[in-house]
């Protein structure tokens, strides 16, 4: 063969296999990720599916969410961490979200949803059966109950081609057949979140929250002679704006919050007045974030906010209330395909307006990463800091730190299993106290079709207290149906 046609032929294979690899690459850019679970990234409210007071916490426990193993969504449908622009699941000049039924028509274990209008509606109701060994969750002489759980759940997002609504319905109740002296524990929580695209550039991000919650037996904040529920409130409202300058972006958030407390019923039949745990939390957050590539994005924030209680003093005269600010840095990264997340590191300080009082203070480390070594198995770490509220008397706050750990896998297409320890610290600024929680969970899920689910789980929890008499230990067990659409 002459040389030129050597030449014209090894330069045919080079373009060919070039051509290859450009495939190829285009191929894997455009293959959907899995990412994180949006209602455990860290997002702006590091770690909440509520925007909370500042650095994260909120005054008590809220309703827990109930696991829902499924389909990762692509990357340009996910919560756009650590840019400041995606106040609603997308960030500015993100494609439209695609309806969740046209993405998981093609899976036959997956709720397809419900199209009502402009609207895919997912409903879910799980009915439960149980048994818990301290559900007083006293120190010592607990004694066991069975009981029933009763769960609904509905999400509605707009199949519209620019702004975005999306609303979140949640409700609980659960029952115990040997411990008449708690409630039905009702949980309830509605979020209604709303983006406009006022331009290709700039957002507009509004938010209307309200729950519905009840006190723990344990909870040191909580008499320990309750009769029924002791009941808690809140609600709220997020108005922000957003704007894209090229690579760089900002947000601007203001947030408004009211928590209320209901009087509390005693045994003795009695009733303990909660007027004074009554507040109102105003915050501003500010949010910058630089687009360095598409795999990195760091980003700040500051935020200050004000707590005022309806009460002005307590009981024994002193000023209710703080005023505080937050600094955080940190930084949205894709290390691999394999490893994505968000962590943050900061320092936060809640002043009480009583002088006698020491402030709140200390180190905030929040953050979400997912590593997917297989196809079957996502492992998430997650951390979360907040500063708190409390009534117990002679202590300014509290500083609450948690780290938790979750190990997701499919046994098959159908058959899905999560394992969950998750370790707490609670420490209560002026009276010395810090509480120690850790919670071990393994949950299980059977899919029989896309619409029927068995369900299962066994819940360890152990809090260990500085404070003499108090902690407990407490299993649980529960097995169930899980219906969606």
């Amino acid at each position: 063969m002459p040389r030129a046609q050597r030449l014209a032929a090894l330069a045919l294979v080079a373009l060919v296999a070039a051509a290859g690899v450009a495939r190829g690459q285009e191929a894997l850019d455009d293959e959907p990720l899995r990412r994180l679970d949006p209602d455990t990234l860290a997002g702006g409210d590091y770690g909440g599916t509520e925007p909370q007071p500042l650095a994260g916490g909120t005054y008590g426990r809220e309703p827990q969410a109930a696991p829902r193993a499924g389909v990762e969504e692509p990357l340009a449908t996910q919560l756009q961490i650590g840019d400041p622009l995606a106040g609603s699941r997308a960030g500015l000049g993100a494609p439209p979200r695609a309806p969740r039924a046209r993405r998981l028509a093609d899976e036959p274990y997956s709720p397809t949803g419900v199209r009502a209008g402009a609207f895919i509606l997912r409903p879910t109701l799980e009915s439960t059966a149980g048994y818990d060994t301290n559900p007083n969750e006293v120190k010592s002489g607990g004694k066991g109950s069975a009981y029933g759980r009763l769960r609904g759940d509905l999400d509605a997002v707009s199949d519209w081609s620019r702004h975005q609504l999306e609303v979140r319905l949640s409700g609980q109740i659960r029952k115990f057949t040997n411990a008449p002296e708690i409630g039905l524990e009702p949980q309830a929580s509605a979020t209604v979140d709303g983006r406009i695209d006022v331009t290709d550039d700039t957002q507009i991000v509004t938010q209307l929250r309200a729950s519905i919650t009840t006190s723990s037996p344990g909870d040191p904040e909580t008499e320990n002679d309750v009769d029924g529920d002791e009941i808690q409130k809140s609600y709220g409202a997020t108005l922000g704006v957003a704007k894209r300058f090229n690579r760089f972006s900002l947000q601007l958030d203001g947030l408004v919050d009211r928590y209320l407390y209901d009087d509390s019923k005693l045994l003795d039949g009695s009733e303990l007045d909660n007027s004074d745990r009554i507040y109102n939390a105003y915050e501003v957050r500010l949010r910058g974030a630089y687009e360095l590539s598409p795999r990195l994005q760091p980003f700040a924030e500051i935020a200050v906010d004000t707590r005022d209680y309806d009460k002005r003093e307590d009981d024994a005269g002193k000023t209710l209330g703080s005023s505080g600010y937050a600094l955080r840095a940190g930084a949205k990264f894709e290390a691999t395909r394999l490893i994505t997340g968000e962590l943050a590191l900061g320092y936060g300080r809640q002043t009480p307006k009583e002088n006698s009082l020491d402030p709140v203070e200390g180190l905030l480390i929040d953050g979400s990463i997912a590593w997917v070594p297989t196809a079957l198995t996502t492992v998430r770490l997650n951390a979360r800091s907040a500063l708190q509220e409390t009534n117990l008397t002679g202590a300014s706050g509290v500083l609450t730190r948690s780290v938790g750990v979750a190990v997701e896998h499919a046994l098959r297409r159908n058959v899905l299993l999560t394992a969950r320890a998750t370790v707490e610290r609670l420490n209560y600024k002026g009276i010395g106290r810090v509480d120690d929680a850790l919670t071990l969970a393994l949950e299980g899920e059977y899919r029989l079709n896309r619409s029927l689910s068995l369900i299962g789980s066994f819940q360890h929890e152990k809090l260990a207290s500085s404070e003499s008499g108090e902690g407990y230990s407490s299993s649980i067990i529960e097995v169930g149906l899980r219906l969606r659409r």
